[in-house]
Protein backbone atom coordinates (compact mmCIF):
# COMPACT_ATOMS: atom_id res chain seq x y z
CA UNK A 1 0.00 0.00 0.00
CA UNK A 2 1.29 3.22 -0.90
CA UNK A 3 1.88 5.91 1.77
CA UNK A 4 0.16 9.45 1.86
CA UNK A 5 1.81 12.47 3.42
CA UNK A 6 1.49 15.98 3.90
CA UNK A 7 4.34 18.68 4.74
CA UNK A 8 4.39 22.04 6.53
CA UNK A 9 6.61 24.94 7.52
CA UNK A 10 6.94 25.53 11.40
CA UNK A 11 9.67 26.32 14.04
CA UNK A 12 11.58 27.81 11.57
CA UNK A 13 12.14 23.69 9.72
CA UNK A 14 10.20 22.06 7.29
CA UNK A 15 8.13 19.42 8.66
CA UNK A 16 6.96 16.14 6.92
CA UNK A 17 4.77 13.41 8.43
CA UNK A 18 4.04 9.65 6.34
CA UNK A 19 1.22 7.57 7.13
CA UNK A 20 1.33 3.96 5.44
CA UNK A 21 -2.59 1.79 6.39
CA UNK A 22 -6.29 2.47 5.28
CA UNK A 23 -6.87 6.18 6.04
CA UNK A 24 -9.68 7.80 4.69
CA UNK A 25 -9.67 11.21 3.05
CA UNK A 26 -11.61 12.80 5.83
CA UNK A 27 -9.06 10.82 8.65
CA UNK A 28 -6.12 11.70 6.80
CA UNK A 29 -7.44 15.57 6.37
CA UNK A 30 -7.88 15.56 10.40
CA UNK A 31 -4.64 14.37 11.06
CA UNK A 32 -2.99 17.37 8.84
CA UNK A 33 -4.71 19.94 10.41
CA UNK A 34 -4.34 18.37 14.06
CA UNK A 35 -0.99 18.27 13.33
CA UNK A 36 -0.38 21.86 11.69
CA UNK A 37 -2.22 23.41 14.41
CA UNK A 38 -0.34 22.28 17.17
CA UNK A 39 2.94 23.06 15.59
CA UNK A 40 2.02 26.33 15.34
CA UNK A 41 0.78 26.13 19.17
CA UNK A 42 3.79 24.68 20.09
CA UNK A 43 5.92 27.45 18.35
CA UNK A 44 3.86 30.45 19.46
CA UNK A 45 3.85 29.26 23.13
CA UNK A 46 7.34 28.25 23.47
CA UNK A 47 9.59 30.10 20.64
CA UNK A 48 12.51 33.06 21.75
CA UNK A 49 12.46 34.11 18.09
CA UNK A 50 8.35 35.30 19.29
CA UNK A 51 8.36 37.98 21.72
CA UNK A 52 5.10 37.26 23.07
CA UNK A 53 5.56 33.48 23.34
CA UNK A 54 5.62 32.28 27.32
CA UNK A 55 9.45 31.91 27.38
CA UNK A 56 9.64 35.87 26.86
CA UNK A 57 7.12 36.39 29.19
CA UNK A 58 9.19 34.05 31.89
CA UNK A 59 12.20 35.89 30.88
CA UNK A 60 11.54 39.12 32.75
CA UNK A 61 9.16 38.21 35.62
CA UNK A 62 11.47 35.90 38.67
CA UNK A 63 8.79 33.78 40.39
CA UNK A 64 6.34 30.87 40.09
CA UNK A 65 4.81 30.25 36.49
CA UNK A 66 1.84 27.86 35.80
CA UNK A 67 3.08 26.32 32.33
CA UNK A 68 1.60 23.72 29.85
CA UNK A 69 2.82 20.08 31.08
CA UNK A 70 4.87 20.33 27.63
CA UNK A 71 7.20 22.33 29.22
CA UNK A 72 7.95 20.33 32.40
CA UNK A 73 7.95 17.59 30.69
CA UNK A 74 10.95 19.11 28.54
CA UNK A 75 12.77 20.73 31.66
CA UNK A 76 12.51 16.94 33.30
CA UNK A 77 14.68 15.92 30.44
CA UNK A 78 16.85 18.50 30.62
CA UNK A 79 16.87 17.44 34.38
CA UNK A 80 18.48 14.01 33.43
CA UNK A 81 20.87 15.01 31.05
CA UNK A 82 22.33 18.07 33.05
CA UNK A 83 24.44 16.53 34.69
CA UNK A 84 25.96 13.71 32.29
CA UNK A 85 26.42 16.81 29.67
CA UNK A 86 29.23 17.62 32.66
CA UNK A 87 26.37 20.49 33.64
CA UNK A 88 26.90 21.77 29.91
CA UNK A 89 23.14 21.14 28.39
CA UNK A 90 21.19 23.85 30.10
CA UNK A 91 17.93 25.36 28.70
CA UNK A 92 18.85 29.10 30.51
CA UNK A 93 20.96 29.55 27.69
CA UNK A 94 18.85 31.90 25.74
CA UNK A 95 20.06 35.49 26.79
CA UNK A 96 23.18 34.09 25.93
CA UNK A 97 22.80 33.20 22.43
CA UNK A 98 20.79 35.93 21.95
CA UNK A 99 23.56 38.37 22.86
CA UNK A 100 25.90 36.39 20.73
CA UNK A 101 23.76 38.05 17.51
CA UNK A 102 21.34 34.49 17.23
CA UNK A 103 18.47 36.76 18.33
CA UNK A 104 14.71 36.90 17.63
CA UNK A 105 15.64 39.83 14.78
CA UNK A 106 18.52 37.42 13.70
CA UNK A 107 21.07 40.35 14.00
CA UNK A 108 23.71 38.04 13.98
CA UNK A 109 25.80 40.78 15.33
CA UNK A 110 27.34 39.84 18.90
CA UNK A 111 26.84 42.55 21.45
CA UNK A 112 29.49 44.40 23.36
CA UNK A 113 28.42 42.60 26.30
CA UNK A 114 27.26 38.56 26.64
CA UNK A 115 25.35 37.91 29.65
CA UNK A 116 26.34 34.52 30.85
CA UNK A 117 24.53 31.74 31.43
CA UNK A 118 22.19 31.22 34.38
CA UNK A 119 22.96 27.79 37.01
CA UNK A 120 20.59 25.27 35.77
CA UNK A 121 19.32 25.83 39.67
CA UNK A 122 17.82 28.56 38.38
CA UNK A 123 14.49 27.10 37.56
CA UNK A 124 13.07 24.42 39.13
CA UNK A 125 10.02 22.10 38.10
CA UNK A 126 7.77 22.12 41.23
CA UNK A 127 4.62 20.16 39.78
CA UNK A 128 3.31 19.16 36.50
CA UNK A 129 2.10 22.91 36.03
CA UNK A 130 4.39 25.05 37.74
CA UNK A 131 7.75 25.98 37.22
CA UNK A 132 9.68 28.72 39.65
CA UNK A 133 12.56 31.16 38.24
CA UNK A 134 15.04 32.41 40.50
CA UNK A 135 16.86 34.94 38.42
CA UNK A 136 15.43 36.59 34.61
CA UNK A 137 16.12 33.81 32.10
CA UNK A 138 15.71 33.32 29.14
CA UNK A 139 14.78 29.66 28.15
CA UNK A 140 16.28 28.55 24.68
CA UNK A 141 14.70 24.85 24.56
CA UNK A 142 16.54 24.19 21.13
CA UNK A 143 18.56 21.18 22.44
CA UNK A 144 15.66 18.64 22.70
CA UNK A 145 12.36 20.98 21.73
CA UNK A 146 12.25 20.10 18.10
CA UNK A 147 12.71 15.72 18.75
CA UNK A 148 9.75 16.05 21.42
CA UNK A 149 7.66 17.67 19.05
CA UNK A 150 8.69 14.92 16.69
CA UNK A 151 7.20 12.14 19.71
CA UNK A 152 4.24 14.69 19.87
CA UNK A 153 3.21 13.65 16.42
CA UNK A 154 4.19 10.25 16.49
CA UNK A 155 1.50 10.48 19.92
CA UNK A 156 -1.64 12.10 17.49
CA UNK A 157 -1.04 9.76 15.01
CA UNK A 158 -1.16 6.54 17.29
CA UNK A 159 -4.18 7.78 19.13
CA UNK A 160 -5.77 8.06 15.51
CA UNK A 161 -4.87 4.42 14.78
CA UNK A 162 -2.12 5.06 12.50
CA UNK A 163 0.59 1.82 13.41
CA UNK A 164 3.56 2.73 10.64
CA UNK A 165 4.21 6.00 10.09
CA UNK A 166 7.11 8.22 9.67
CA UNK A 167 7.91 11.83 11.22
CA UNK A 168 10.28 14.21 9.93
CA UNK A 169 11.17 17.61 11.60
CA UNK A 170 13.60 18.53 9.48
CA UNK A 171 16.02 15.44 9.73
CA UNK A 172 14.79 14.18 13.14
CA UNK A 173 12.96 11.36 12.52
CA UNK A 174 10.81 9.52 14.40
CA UNK A 175 9.78 5.89 12.65
CA UNK A 176 7.34 3.39 13.56
CA UNK A 177 6.75 0.08 11.44
CA UNK A 178 7.58 -3.10 10.90
CA UNK A 179 9.74 -2.68 7.95
CA UNK A 180 13.20 -0.95 7.75
CA UNK A 181 13.35 2.18 6.34
CA UNK A 182 16.81 3.64 5.13
CA UNK A 183 17.92 7.45 6.29
CA UNK A 184 21.10 9.76 5.10
CA UNK A 185 23.36 11.24 7.35
CA UNK A 186 24.07 14.65 6.15
CA UNK A 187 27.52 16.21 4.99
CA UNK A 188 27.88 19.39 7.24
CA UNK A 189 29.71 21.42 4.99
CA UNK A 190 26.63 20.48 1.92
CA UNK A 191 23.14 19.91 3.11
CA UNK A 192 22.27 18.37 -0.40
CA UNK A 193 25.46 15.65 0.16
CA UNK A 194 25.84 12.55 2.51
CA UNK A 195 28.53 11.18 4.32
CA UNK A 196 26.55 8.12 5.00
CA UNK A 197 23.40 5.88 5.33
CA UNK A 198 21.73 3.94 7.80
CA UNK A 199 18.72 1.70 8.03
CA UNK A 200 16.39 2.33 11.04
CA UNK A 201 14.27 -0.05 12.00
CA UNK A 202 11.77 2.10 14.54
CA UNK A 203 12.70 4.38 17.21
CA UNK A 204 14.53 7.94 16.69
CA UNK A 205 16.96 9.07 14.93
CA UNK A 206 18.60 12.84 15.63
CA UNK A 207 21.27 15.10 14.21
CA UNK A 208 23.00 17.70 15.81
CA UNK A 209 25.35 19.70 13.58
CA UNK A 210 27.51 23.42 13.45
CA UNK A 211 26.54 24.03 9.97
CA UNK A 212 22.47 24.91 9.91
CA UNK A 213 22.96 27.56 12.00
CA UNK A 214 26.30 29.89 11.65
CA UNK A 215 27.30 33.93 11.50
CA UNK A 216 30.77 35.17 11.81
CA UNK A 217 33.28 32.73 13.20
CA UNK A 218 30.07 31.44 15.68
CA UNK A 219 27.49 28.83 15.69
CA UNK A 220 24.69 27.77 17.77
CA UNK A 221 25.90 25.19 19.54
CA UNK A 222 27.31 27.01 23.01
CA UNK A 223 29.22 25.97 25.88
CA UNK A 224 27.56 27.89 29.05
CA UNK A 225 30.86 27.64 30.54
CA UNK A 226 32.22 30.12 28.70
CA UNK A 227 29.55 31.63 26.40
CA UNK A 228 31.86 30.47 23.20
CA UNK A 229 31.00 27.99 20.34
CA UNK A 230 32.00 24.10 20.95
CA UNK A 231 35.28 23.28 18.69
CA UNK A 232 36.13 19.94 17.91
CA UNK A 233 32.99 18.88 16.62
CA UNK A 234 31.36 18.55 13.21
CA UNK A 235 28.07 16.87 13.54
CA UNK A 236 26.44 13.98 15.98
CA UNK A 237 23.80 11.45 15.48
CA UNK A 238 21.79 9.96 17.91
CA UNK A 239 19.85 6.61 17.81
CA UNK A 240 16.88 6.47 20.91
CA UNK A 241 13.34 4.98 21.52
CA UNK A 242 12.40 8.23 21.79
CA UNK A 243 12.79 11.46 19.54
CA UNK A 244 13.18 14.02 22.88
CA UNK A 245 16.20 11.77 24.00
CA UNK A 246 17.83 11.33 20.78
CA UNK A 247 17.76 14.96 19.88
CA UNK A 248 18.61 15.44 23.75
CA UNK A 249 21.58 12.94 23.34
CA UNK A 250 22.72 14.31 19.88
CA UNK A 251 23.04 17.70 21.64
CA UNK A 252 25.06 15.93 24.50
CA UNK A 253 27.56 14.55 22.39
CA UNK A 254 29.26 17.94 22.11
CA UNK A 255 30.18 18.42 25.73
CA UNK A 256 30.59 14.84 26.95
CA UNK A 257 32.40 11.20 26.09
CA UNK A 258 29.73 9.05 24.15
CA UNK A 259 30.65 6.32 25.58
CA UNK A 260 30.49 7.67 29.17
CA UNK A 261 27.10 8.62 28.23
CA UNK A 262 26.46 5.19 27.19
CA UNK A 263 26.92 3.90 30.60
CA UNK A 264 23.45 5.88 31.86
CA UNK A 265 21.21 5.86 28.49
CA UNK A 266 20.43 3.51 26.16
CA UNK A 267 21.13 5.14 22.54
CA UNK A 268 23.60 4.40 19.65
CA UNK A 269 25.72 7.05 18.50
CA UNK A 270 27.97 8.41 15.69
CA UNK A 271 30.30 11.70 16.14
CA UNK A 272 32.10 13.75 13.27
CA UNK A 273 34.98 15.42 14.08
CA UNK A 274 36.89 18.36 12.42
CA UNK A 275 39.18 16.40 11.07
CA UNK A 276 36.56 14.25 9.79
CA UNK A 277 37.76 11.23 11.56
CA UNK A 278 34.33 9.14 12.72
CA UNK A 279 33.56 7.81 16.75
CA UNK A 280 30.66 5.19 16.78
CA UNK A 281 29.32 2.36 19.05
CA UNK A 282 28.93 -1.09 17.42
CA UNK A 283 25.23 -0.79 16.92
CA UNK A 284 25.27 1.92 14.91
CA UNK A 285 25.22 -0.04 11.36
CA UNK A 286 25.73 3.04 8.94
CA UNK A 287 27.45 2.68 5.76
CA UNK A 288 29.80 5.88 5.85
CA UNK A 289 30.94 7.34 2.67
Amino acid sequence: MQPRSFSYESMGSRWEVTAWGEISDADFGAIRDEVTAASNRFDETFSRFKRDSLVWHMAGAPGVHEVPRDLTSMLRLYEKLHEPSNRKLNPLIGFTISDLGYDDAYTLIPKERVRSTPDFSAIRVTDDTHVELTEPALLDLGALGKGFFVDRIGEMLEARGVERYLVDGSGDILYRGSEPIAAGLEHPGDASKVIGRIEVTGGALCASGTNRRRWADLHHIIDPSDSKPTRGILASWALADTAAMADGLASCLFFADPETLRTQFPFEYCVLYEDFTVARSPGFAAELY
